[in-house]
């Protein structure tokens, strides 16, 4: 038995062998990566390779495949032209057995799919997007969801996923700030650890399922002026110590995969930031898994103008520390080819990145079990449970921003009318990266508002009022009318992600941006490639809102979107404001359930929502506390970490077991939460740092520590906070890990606006 094929030897020693072996153009096609949904064709039930697949596979001997299981506009698969539950296996095993049989080694592919918030196959389970996850303040709730997707994914017999979006949403302007946590780096660190954990079951995947695969490397977040993939603008300490903790985080937990951005930081692109992939990531933060470009990436560095040719882009790339290539495999083949020939790459080059694929194949067990077993993919894909975690995420995302005079949760009424554009429109819900719903497994606002109404004898009636950016105003009477009617209005605005067949699309899959017309019905105004320069409600939708409002009924306003948004008209003309960012599949039952009271709202902001734009960036986590301008307020409209709550809560006086330790010393910090009112409900106790002294400067107020917890009716619980290292560490001016002699601030409370301070010193 050859070496490589002995699963008794060493991996160091399978790849050894292995490489010994290869020729160069084998090793090239193991850094190449095809995409999926170009390469079979389906008749019925029956699928085949396309030929040119075949013909492909035969020039450039491909080691990883993107989106075999993909379905949406972009890739053109459907229901009845994609890989429904029922085929996914058959289809894995059919690439499979083609390249195990036509190569020379038999070495399998490496899958990979899309998983944001659920994996984006047909019948996967769709989960609220990064904002409405980073809304519910849950690192446990994130762990089940990532075990859903592991699940699906690793029966389907994929490899690793794309997920968690580690970006930090500093910049609402941003299109692809409905993928992100959080712009807090804490939050977003706890939760995108806890995606991992459950993903992969362990610091290296567990049989069964795949790895996670954090995007993008780094400061994606926060692009210049807002606009998608341009350049960041921060220094070698804000970059450690705010955009690289959640990738910390994620690979300490046992990420094996990395994707880079597209941009540049400090002048330098990410895809060819030799000190960024090799002396950061690997270096710093120990990452010893390998790197993938985002699509495009590489061949983007001529459009940066940083190199001169392909041969060129992909040496770049490779010696700064990108291993394989997202599906630019002609590009990426003859660039690497070239470039070995000029000298501008070793072979020793080449050997290190392929080793670090063959590496992953065969600790994953792929050599030996590279088909999927015969399993029941449809009873797990998008089964009932986990449709239930999935409406679990939607009921913890919800946030209550505005609740005057009591007015939820709604009761005393008979007559309810649900209006507008996202009342009962199921992809607007969804976001992007999504596959196609069947119609009948999304529940919207409206078909919730129907099954709980129809418990209580309320008779519901529903107006579309208007579209999310049309100026048609055809449906405002009809809908107003229906309003004039019922004893109360919800109002379902705010925004969308969904694409349609006549976006167009870029090479990299994000639709084409698209002017509206007056009479249009693309909704589109979110999801990549969508920046915005206002953050104002399209179309007529506060129109719509005012005329409602002089109307005089009870008005409950749903806001289901991907960015935070000037909310200033509707938190004035509304009795009530949810927030329910994009909840997934079954948001509109979690919806109407905290309408009706079946649910208390615990959500709490991940992000800060901007009174303009003038005023952007409007994170919390500033150096300073925020002045105003002669013309304008400087602070948030409404905070990073606020939510109500049908609840009430008080907390007690908060204490420290100790006033000074040593740096390298813990402290704790205890406080009693009691519920005070006479419903059951969830709390999430926040507590934040403000350090004096030290060798640079740190934010006037940072989120160390937070914990969600549920109290029944008057009952208390002391919650208890342990802080070392992690928590009051800081990169120094040398960017070393330390914690410094200081005043330490600790604040803790139910939201900025109400911290209890208490201080300690490190000596």
């Amino acid at each position: 038995m050859n070496i490589y094929r002995d699963p008794k030897q060493s991996i160091e020693k399978r790849v050894h062998d292995l490489l010994g072996r290869m020729s160069v153009e084998e090793k090239i096609g193991q850094l190449c990566k095809l995409d999926g949904f170009r390469s079979y064709d389906r008749n019925g039930e029956e699928l085949s390779l396309k030929p040119e697949f075949v013909e492909s596979f035969s020039r450039v001997p491909i080691g990883s495949m993107y989106g075999l299981l993909r379905a949406d506009w972009w890739s053109g698969r459907s229901w009845s032209s994609g890989l429904t539950p029922t085929l996914m296996e058959k289809a894995v095993g059919l690439f499979q057995k083609h390249v195990i049989e036509h190569s020379r080694w038999g070495i399998p592919l490496l899958l990979a799919e899309e998983a944001p918030h659920g994996l984006m196959v047909l019948g996967g389970t769709v989960f609220p997007t990064g904002l409405g996850l980073g809304a519910t303040w849950n690192p446990n709730l994130l762990k089940q969801i990532g075990e859903v997707i592991g699940n699906e994914a690793g029966m389907a017999g994929i490899h690793t996923v794309y997920g968690p979006i580690l970006d930090l949403a500093r910049d609402p302007r941003w299109s692809r700030v409905e993928e992100d946590f959080s712009e807090d780096p804490t939050l977003a660190a706890q939760l995108g650890r806890a995606y991992v954990e459950g993903l992969q079951g362990g610091v290296f995947p567990k049989r069964n399922r795949p790895f996670a695969t954090v995007k993008h490397f780094a400061a994606h977040g926060d692009p210049e002026g807002g606009h998608n993939s341009a350049p960041v603008h921060l220094g070698p300490v804000e970059l450690r110590n705010i955009q690289l903790r959640p990738f910390a985080a994620a690979i300490k937990a046992g990420a094996q995969s990395v994707m880079c951005a597209y941009h540049n930081v400090d002048g330098i692109p990410c895809a060819a930031n030799r000190h960024l992939l090799r002396d950061v990531l690997r270096g710093e933060l120990g990452f010893s898994g390998f790197v993938v470009s985002d699509r495009g990436a590489i061949p983007n560095l001529k459009h940066h103008r940083f190199a001169l040719d392909d041969a060129e882009a992909c040496a770049k790339a490779l010696k700064a520390g990108i291993d394989t290539d997202e599906g630019c495999i002609d590009f990426y083949s003859r660039g690497l080819r070239e470039a070995l020939d000029r000298g501008l790459i070793t072979a020793g080059d080449l050997d290190q990145s392929v080793g670090l694929v063959l590496s992953i194949k065969f600790r994953m067990g792929l050599f030996e079990n590279p088909y999927p077993k015969q399993r029941q993919v449809t009873e797990v894909i998008g089964c009932a449970a986990h449709r239930q975690v999935a409406l679990e995420a939607a009921r913890q995302s919800i946030t209550l921003i505005s609740n005057s005079n009591e007015t939820l949760p709604l009761a005393c009424v008979k007559k309810i009318a649900v209006i507008g554009p996202n009342a009962d429109t199921p992809m607007n819900q969804l976001g992007d990266y999504t596959a196609p719903q069947n119609r009948s497994d999304v529940v919207t606002v409206l078909e919730g508002m129907q099954e709980l109404g129809a418990k209580r004898g309320i008779q519901i009636r529903y107006g579309r009022g208007c579209k999310v950016r049309s100026l048609r105003g055809d449906w405002l009477k009809e809908s107003l009318a229906l309003a004039g009617e019922a004893d109360a209005v919800v109002l379902v605005l705010g925004g969308s992600s969904a694409a349609d067949s006549e976006s167009g699309f870029l090479e990299n899959g994000a639709a084409r941006v698209k002017e509206v017309q007056l009479d249009s019905e693309f909704d589109k105004e979110s999801g990549e490639g969508y920046d915005r320069a206002n953050l104002r409600f399209g179309g007529l939708q506060l129109e719509l809102l005012r005329q409602l409002r002089s109307q005089g009924k009870r008005l409950i306003t749903v806001l289901i979107m991907g960015r935070p948004l000037v909310v200033e008209d509707v938190l004035d003309y509304s009795d009530a404001v949810l927030l329910a960012w994009y909840p997934g599949m079954q948001g509109g039952r979690a919806v109407a359930e905290a309408i009706f009271g079946e649910i208390n709202p615990a959500g709490r902001l991940p992000v800060s929502f901007p009174r303009s734009e003038a005023q952007l960036p409007v994170f919390y986590n500033t150096h300073l506390p925020r002045n105003h301008y002669i013309d304008h307020k400087g602070e948030a409209r409404l905070s990073f970490g606020f939510g109500l709550s049908y609840s009430t809560f008080a907390y007690g006086v908060p204490q420290l077991d100790q006033s000074s330790i040593a740096p390298g010393g813990k402290i704790k910090i205890s406080v009693d939460v009691q519920n005070t009112s006479q419903r059951h409900g969830d709390e999430v106790v926040q507590l934040y740092l403000t350090v004096y002294g030290g060798s640079v400067a740190r934010p006037y107020r940072q989120l160390v520590a937070f914990q969600r917890i549920s109290l029944k009716p008057v009952e208390s619980r002391r919650v208890v906070f342990d802080l070392g290292m992690e928590e009051m560490g800081v990169y120094d001016a040398h960017q070393q890990f330390v914690v410094e002699s200081g005043k330490y601030v600790v604040g803790v409370g139910g939201s900025l606006d109400s911290l209890q301070e208490l201080t300690f010193h490190v000596k």
